[in-house]
């Protein structure tokens, strides 16, 4: 188990961008709107999959009646669930990395990655999830330390304008949101490279699984996308969709741009319009909801297990002096929320492991980190937060 301080930020950038996001939702009547060809039935976006690129996403919301065959339809190219793992007195130890949103405080996560490295006991996660600012962290994280170098400048080597431009006034008259994240998804492209998803899938081929989280807004439902079965595709298409996905589970509502995806159902073509994972869900760590035990069977021997859950973000209630203004009130109030929501999926996720019999590790951004901030990238607060984390991740005891 982790001690508190791998288990426990001021106000940062994600407070601007929810001011940003609920401006743009009052304003939202005014001016035109924009025409897609999006589902408007349930039973036809049940229907609904990728060209070429079926079983790389499910609903993250399904209890299945038998998720070992709902295992084994949503990895169907994986030979057996951890197969590369370490085995502890003829047991696979299964480990398993979740990273969770919080916008530029993701910083935090990169930087306790990083200070894991160091410390030198930084295992190999047969499984890693991402929503939001986790899911840019995710791919890094899947594929290992060597990329522990590029995350450090993802996250604390660029100014905001080369993450974001802001689009005010199109935002509030007919546009999709106040900022273009055309620069983030250039940074994205930049590292999320053919040469990237061949080894994600190569690592998918010995057992391991990446997953990442999108809200389907039409829906209003979390989606799950395997990450390791879009990377095993060649085609381009295959590396624009692992690109959009991490984009659009990225794209915090209002602040950011959707991301629409193209869908096939009954023959015909839709865009599916997808958001910020975690406005659905903060963190997950499994691909089908089902108790750890009733996976036993997909292994060698029943398998040992460790959970280690990344909160990018501080866990604890912050007091802070609210200015009674409408969009003060409406981001602090939405900035409680999310808190109040996380808590309730770690705290799921803690039963989960705990009946389960798994060891359960958590951190998050300590208490005391009091660096602000009103951007919603600052350079400065980010390499702050990501030296704080690395420290975390130096002193952990495992």
């Amino acid at each position: 188990m982790l001690s508190r301080s791998f288990i426990t930020v001021g106000r940062s950038g994600m407070e601007a961008a929810l001011v940003a996001a609920f401006a743009c939702a009052c304003l939202a009547g005014c001016g035109s709107t924009i025409e897609r060809n999006g589902i408007a039935n349930a039973a036809i976006a049940e229907k609904a999959e990728i060209p070429g690129l079926a079983n790389v996403r499910h609903w993250a919301d399904e209890v299945p009646t038998d998720p070992i065959s709902e295992i084994r339809k949503r990895t169907p190219h994986m030979p057996t669930l951890g197969n590369a793992a370490t085995h502890i007195k003829g047991r696979p130890q299964i480990e398993t990395l979740a990273l969770s949103g919080g916008g530029s405080d993701g910083a935090y996560g990169a930087g306790v990655l990083a200070g894991w490295t160091e410390r030198g006991d930084r295992p190999e996660f047969e499984i890693v999830t991402g929503v939001s600012a986790g899911a840019i962290i995710a791919p890094f994280a899947f594929l290992g330390p060597q990329y522990d170098q590029a995350l450090k400048v993802i996250w604390t080597e660029y100014q905001q304008s080369q993450v974001i431009t802001a689009q005010f006034l199109p935002g509030l008259f007919g546009g999709s949101a106040l900022s273009d994240t055309t620069p983030l998804a250039g940074l994205i492209a930049k590292y999320v490279d053919r040469p990237m998803l061949d080894a994600i899938a190569a690592q998918y081929q010995r057992g391991r699984i990446l997953m990442v989280l999108t809200t389907n807004l039409d829906a209003q439902r979390p989606v799950v996308w395997n990450l390791g079965e879009i990377a095993r595709d060649p085609s381009p298409e295959a590396l624009e969709l692992f690109r959009k996905v991490i984009l659009a589970s990225a794209a915090i509502p209002g602040a950011f741009p959707p991301v629409n995806i193209d869908v096939i159902a009954d023959g015909k073509h839709y865009e599916e319009m997808h958001v910020d994972g975690g406005t659905t869900r903060e963190l997950f760590v499994s691909p089908v909801q089902a108790p750890l035990k009733a996976f036993d069977v997909l292994y060698s021997a029943p398998p040992v297990r460790r959970m280690f859950i990344i909160k990018n973000g501080k866990a604890v209630p912050e007091q802070q002096v609210v200015q009674q203004t409408t969009l003060k009130i409406a981001a602090r109030s939405i900035s409680t929320l999310i808190k109040s929501q996380s808590w309730s999926e770690i705290y799921r996720i803690y039963r989960l492991a705990l009946d389960g019999g798994a060891d359960f590790n958590f951190t998050s951004v300590p208490e005391d980190f009091d660096f602000k901030t009103d951007q919603i990238y600052d350079p400065k607060y980010q390499v702050a937060l990501y030296e704080r984390g690395m420290a975390v991740g130096k002193a952990a005891a495992g």
